[in-house]
């Protein structure tokens, strides 16, 4: 039998060998995670998951420079927007950087750019393309500007692209039988800036990624859209069909109108703002098979209460709703029943004395709803409150109200300053239902539906088609409520003092606007949009 023996100093070596062995194996193990559990890339498909076919919002105008000065001057925006804010924007750190890195292109390689090049470039037509990023905000755009000055340029930025450190040479395309470049610039702070050009039309993107699969290669999406781009041709105007006699013409599409629930709100089509002899005009696209426009918002509005900041009628389909809420419920005969009792109009609310994330919620009974409905909605908010929240309930011969208590950092602040807390509830009241984050808002919905207090719907501006409410002065009450709420604590001082300084006066300004009600008047034109009816609301004193 052989005994192998090991030596004092290498036992004493032993554990620390253990412990970088043990390390190893983490080390390997995380790794390997991060590997198989990285965030997918399709070939073919782009590095931002944007369809580069389908834009969210669309914008075209007959000169690009002009918009922030005629958006400043719509007088709907009057005391919030004007002309020193949008100089604030023009000198904003990504424009400053974009004609920084352009100076010093022009000034190392002998390029004739103009000290106002980027000024330049902007004073004309222009076609643009946006896409809203993974935070919900418009970030990403493709850009097809008419600019005869760039023609001159071509070759120069192709000189430049060979041995530059912030020029460079991404891909290349065919339009009409002529080879394209896309260019990338890095302007500063990881900030990138694409552009081809063809003859006078030239497209710019927000990112390369747009255009660049995850090989790094031109997507066949990005080589149609950007080659129809360059022919001078329209490829969105079919999805998105902005105005071709107005200076200025703002489409948001679907998607982006619903925020992600248009299968719920199939109606809604899309939002068009116009620019022509110096007004603006607000146009609703509805969907050719919808008969909205011939639907009664008047008894919605009669559940509303009085003094909400902002308020819309949607139109709803409810049939839609039944497959989510029978996996949250399961199957049950009511279901189906209930949906078709409920009018096809409902109502979302926001108040000043709430939050932004807790707006009010109404639906009304067309006809007669089933007598286990009462039972239906109990279970809903059974299944729907957090199982560590403090439940409440209550019920009489005419309502009942299911509540819950949610403790969170980001909930509603109460009067006598304790713990912040949501506190949902939904509620039930003669053939109306009534959904909010904030209880308080449910309870004067109910005292509303049981003619304790005002309705919205009392206004005389709202005895006639209305489909939204505005009032300045509460809403810029419940902007300034929210900034308040989201100011960052680390910083809190200082951007308080920016707030008290530039932002309050700007919503005192916009306060001291009147009330307002939106309707839709009449039928969609050929491409399906109603100029929207903008009038007094006319309310009582209070």
């Amino acid at each position: 039998m052989v005994t192998l023996s090991v030596s004092p100093a290498l036992r004493q070596r032993r554990p620390w060998l253990y412990a970088c062995l043990g390390l190893l194996a983490v080390i390997l193990a995380i790794g390997a995670y991060r590997y198989w559990h990285k965030a997918p890339r399709y070939k073919g498909v782009s590095r931002l998951q944007v369809d580069l076919r389908q834009p969210e919002m669309l914008l075209a105008t007959r000169n690009l420079a002009q918009v922030p000065k005629d958006v400043a001057a719509a007088p709907i925006l009057a005391g919030l927007v004007d002309e020193q804010l949008v100089f604030h924007y023009e000198e904003d750190e990504a424009r400053l950087s974009l004609e920084g890195s352009l100076r010093r292109l022009a000034y190392e390689h002998k390029v004739g750019i103009e000290d106002r090049f980027l000024s330049m470039l902007l004073a004309g037509p222009a076609e643009i393309g946006i896409w809203r990023s993974g935070k919900g905000r418009p970030e990403h755009f493709v850009a097809r500007l008419e600019r005869g000055v760039l023609a001159r340029l071509s070759e120069a930025f192709a000189r430049i692209a060979l041995d530059d450190r912030q020029l460079k040479l991404v891909g290349k395309f065919s339009v009409a039988g002529d080879e394209i470049s896309l260019y990338a610039l890095d302007y500063g702070g990881g900030r990138q800036l694409a552009f081809a050009g063809h003859g006078e039309n030239w497209v710019f993107l927000s990112d390369p990624a747009l255009a660049l699969d995850s090989e790094g290669t031109l997507t066949g999406d990005a080589e149609t859209v950007l080659g129809e781009l360059l022919r001078g041709a329209h490829p969105w105007q079919a999805k998105l069909p902005a105005s071709v006699t107005a200076q200025h013409s703002f489409v948001i599409g679907q998607q982006a109108l619903t925020l992600g629930y248009a299968h719920f709100l199939p109606a809604l089509a899309g939002l068009r703002f116009d620019h022509a002899d110096g007004n603006w005009q607000a146009s609703l696209r509805l969907n050719q098979t919808s008969a909205t426009a011939a639907l009664d918002t008047a008894g919605i509005w009669r559940a509303v209460p009085l003094g909400a900041a902002l308020c819309t009628a949607l139109p709803v389909d409810w049939p839609a709703t039944a497959a989510p809420l029978a996996v949250l419920l399961g199957k049950d005969a009511v279901l189906p029943a209930t949906l078709a009792a409920l009018d096809p109009i409902a109502a979302v609310c926001w108040f000043a004395g709430s939050r932004l994330s807790a707006p009010l919620f109404i639906a009304r009974a067309a006809t007669a709803m089933p007598l286990d409905a009462g039972q239906l909605l109990a279970r809903l908010a059974e299944k729907s409150w957090s199982a560590t929240g403090a439940k409440a309930a209550g019920k009489d011969a005419e309502s009942q109200i299911h509540a819950v208590t949610v403790a969170s950092r980001h909930g509603i602040r109460p009067p006598d300053g304790g713990a912040r807390a949501f506190e949902p509830a939904l509620a039930w009241r003669g053939g109306l239902i009534f959904f909010s984050p904030d209880r308080r808002q449910v309870d004067t919905a109910l005292d509303v539906a049981g003619k304790r207090a005002a309705a919205l719907g009392d206004e005389p501006g709202l005895h006639g088609p209305g489909w939204l409410v505005f009032d300045p002065p509460q809403l810029a009450r419940l902007l300034r409520s929210e900034v308040q709420e989201v100011l960052p604590a680390d910083e809190e001082s200082y951007f308080r003092e920016v707030a008290r300084n530039r932002l309050w006066p700007r919503l005192d300004a916009w306060g001291q606007q009147h009330q307002a009600a939106v309707a839709v008047p009449g039928a969609g034109g050929t491409d399906g949009f109603v100029t929207l009816d903008i009038r007094p609301l006319q309310e009582s004193a209070r």
